[in-house]
Formats: structure tokens, sequence, C-alpha cells
């Protein structure tokens, strides 16, 4: 565990101006805490000295090569106990900012992550909005694919994954999307050769048991939320939702936070996820009228 960089009063000052750090600090208890980052690369999200944070990857060395990059405390792939991993004492938060969409198993993930959080410990997440950026030629997982990943247990990257980011990659960014530029017609990253390409790393990940970083799933506020539904209903969703916002206008990524809930009895828990994922969809759908009306004026 490593203190944050900031005091306090530069943390709250810089979370005023910063709208990216607030949602990635929502419901963080200050002015002590202690946290979880998620991949934090060589971007750890800046947090004060009360605070204090250990940095998980799927691998210690993970960032290797990357300058400045945070060193990571604890290897996990996302798969089983993360308890085992950190220790046993409960977190207050923790943050993963932009990495979900990397995590092979991401129920496994989310589960492993609600076991090291108190009762009300939060976990927030930016993820991309793949209409928006180099996923949008691909089609929105589904709750087969979520459940499959599961089921297997990955703590790699499947053929599949690795072959449908490797694919389909298109090589258009986000300013060009709102700009009207439509992405599908964009080529693709690794150009003409992309399938030969993407069989190719696929094939040679399967054979090496190599893990390749790739978007394992590719969301919108709303397919994401509707994943969340069905894995509620399956009971393989642990948390409760606080918050989901759709993407802002120029951006390509939009921001979640869950809790756990102090709740444990299994109906009423029920109850309490059920009706936060309806209101949630309610949510999202005004702001989809609010942002049609705003472009046709």
């Amino acid at each position: 565990m490593r203190p944050g960089s900031l005091s306090l009063d530069a943390f709250l000052a810089r979370r005023a101006a910063d709208r990216r750090l607030a949602r990635l600090t929502h419901d963080m208890t200050l002015p002590e805490a202690r946290g979880l980052e998620f991949g934090p690369g060589d971007n750890p999200v800046p947090l004060p000295a009360g605070v204090q944070v250990a940095y998980v990857d799927h691998a210690l060395d993970a960032s290797a090569g990357l300058p400045g990059a945070a060193p990571i405390d604890h290897a996990w792939a996302g798969s089983g106990s993360l308890a085992a991993i950190v220790g046993p004492e409960p977190y207050d938060v923790a943050i993963a900012a932009q990495v979900a969409q990397y995590v092979p198993n991401l129920l496994g993930w989310l589960k492993g992550i609600h076991g090291v959080l108190r009762a009300g410990g939060v976990l927030n997440l930016s993820l991309p909005d793949k209409r928006f950026m180099f996923d949008a030629a691909r089609p929105v997982s589904t709750l087969a694919e979520l459940v499959e990943a599961d089921l297997v247990g990955l703590t790699r990257p499947s053929p599949r994954q690795v072959f449908a980011h490797a694919s389909e990659a298109r090589a258009v960014a986000p300013a060009q999307i709102w700009a009207g530029e439509d992405p599908a017609a964009a080529p693709r990253l690794a150009g003409g050769t992309a399938l030969a390409h993407a069989h190719a790393e696929a094939s040679a990940a399967l054979a090496e048991n190599r893990y390749v970083p790739c978007h394992c799933w590719v969301f919108t506020p709303e397919a994401f939320l509707d994943l969340v539904a069905g894995a509620t209903r399956l009971g393989l969703f642990p948390f409760v939702l606080n918050r989901i916002g759709a993407t802002e206008v120029g951006g390509f990524e939009f921001y979640v936070s869950m809790r756990r809930d102090g709740e444990e009895e299994p109906g009423a828990l029920r109850r309490l996820q059920e009706g936060a994922i309806d209101h949630l969809g309610r949510v999202l759908a005004q702001q989809r009228r609010t942002a049609t009306l705003l472009a046709g004026g």
C-alpha cells in the first residue's frame, strides 16, 4: 500500500475541476480510505495522501517498458479469489479506468472485486463507448459470451476475443467520428491483411498459452446496462449500480459506479439491484432524448 500523491485540499480542488477524476473517485471516503486501482499503467488516478492504494494488474510486469509506470503490487488475472491475493482486510474503493474491456472473464473479475470491498464500498469504472472509437464496427458483447468466459474461468483472452479485436479494430479516432465520418467505412487498423493477422495472433496466443492484450468486451452504456440486467437475473452480478452516464459529446468513454451493498438477504438484494437497473435505464433514455433534441436544435 502506498499513500496518494496530493494533499487533501489539492485533491479536492483538482476533483472539482476535473469531471473524470470526480467520477472515478465517486463515493470514496475521505480523508482516509483503503483503495485498489486496476491497470494504472503510467497514468494512475491522483489521490490524496490519506488514501492508501495498491495497484493490481494481470501480471507484475504488465507495464514493463512503459516509462513512468506505477509499480504493480499484486498480479491477478480476474478469475478466482482476489482476497487470496490482496489479503482479507476490506477495501473502501476500487478504481479501474479503461481496464474492464481487457479483462478476459469480466464476471469473475467483478465478483473478485466485490469480495474484497467492505459493505458500502464502491467500484468506479470508465469504459470505452464502442460507437466513438476503434471498436465502432464490432457488435456489442452478449450475455452468452459473458457467461462462457465465467464458466471456463478465462485467465487470458480467448482465441475468439483476440481474433475479434485484431480483425475488426478500425483506424479511426473519436474526433473523426464526432465530425461525421462513418467508422464502419474506416480501414481496418491492420490493413488489408487484418483477417490473416488476426488468425495468426489468435493461433499463436493459443499455442503458446500467451497473454495478448485486446478488447475482450465491447460496450455502449445501454449495452452494458443490458448485460448487467441479464447477469443479475442469473445471480451472477453481485453489485448494486449507483450511476451510469451517457458518453459526453466529443468523448469516447462512459462511467459506471457500483457498490457492495450491505443487504445480504438474496431476495431483498435482488430487488435493490433491479430497482437500480430500472432507474438507470430511464436515466439513460432521458439523456438520449435530450441529446437528440439538442442535436436537432
